[in-house]
C-alpha cells in the first residue's frame, strides 16, 4: 500500500496518543494545519485504508449513548511513520493560498479595490499567529500540567509559525505601502 501526506499526518498524530477521526481533526488543526491541513474528507477514508493494511487498530469505545471509533498506531505503523520521517528525500516546496492566487490576478481590479484583499491577508496573517501564540502557551500549560513528554520539537514549529504569520503579515502590510507609493 503508498502511502500518503494524509497518511503520515494520522499516523504521526496517533503516535502520539490514540484518537478518533474527530480528535485527529481537532488536533491537526492547532498543531499542523499552518504547514499541512487536512479535511475529515481525507481523514476517514485514510483511517480505513490504514486499518485494512494493519498500520491503524480501531476499538469502539462507548461514549454516553454512542459507540466511537478509537484508533491506535500499530508496530507497523509505527515503523512505516519512522521510515517515512527518516528518508531525507522530499518534494518541491508548496505554497497553496488562495488569497495570494487572488492577489496574483488582481491586475484585472482597480488599484483602490485590491486593498481591502491586502488588508484581509494581513488581519489573517496577524490572526494566525495570535492564534498559534495562544495555542503554544496552552500546550506548554497542559504538558508542565500533566507532566507528559516535553514535545520541544513541536514548540519549535509552533515558534516557526508564529513568526511565518508575522513575516507574513509584514510583508502584506509593506506589499501595500510600496503599491500606494508607486500610485
Amino acid at each position: 500500500m503508498e502511502l500518503t501526506h494524509a497518511s503520515y499526518v494520522i499516523l504521526g498524530l496517533l503516535s502520539e496518543r490514540p484518537g478518533s477521526g474527530y480528535d485527529l481533526k481537532r488536533t491537526a488543526d492547532v498543531s499542523t494545519r499552518h504547514f499541512w491541513a487536512i479535511s475529515f474528507g481525507q481523514i476517514y477514508p485514510e483511517l480505513k485504508r490504514l486499518t485494512e493494511a494493519g498500520l491503524v487498530e480501531v476499538e469502539k469505545s462507548p461514549t454516553g449513548s454512542r459507540l466511537r471509533n478509537v484508533y491506535r498506531i500499530t508496530e507497523a505503523g509505527r515503523e512505516a511513520l519512522e521510515l517515512w520521517v527518516a528518508d531525507t528525500a522530499t518534494g518541491p516546496f508548496e505554497v497553496r493560498d488562495e488569497m495570494l492566487l487572488k492577489l496574483f490576478f488582481s491586475d484585472v481590479i482597480a488599484p483602490e479595490e485590491r486593498r481591502p484583499l491586502l488588508q484581509a491577508v494581513e488581519a489573517r496573517h496577524r490572526m494566525a499567529a495570535a492564534d498559534l501564540k495562544a495555542h503554544g502557551q496552552k500546550f506548554r500549560q497542559t504538558h508542565a500540567r500533566e507532566g507528559t513528554q516535553d514535545l520541544q520539537i513541536h514548540k519549535e514549529i509552533l515558534s516557526f509559525g508564529v513568526e511565518l504569520h508575522t513575516w507574513l503579515a509584514d510583508w502584506y502590510a509593506g506589499l501595500h505601502a510600496r503599491l500606494e507609493e508607486k500610485r
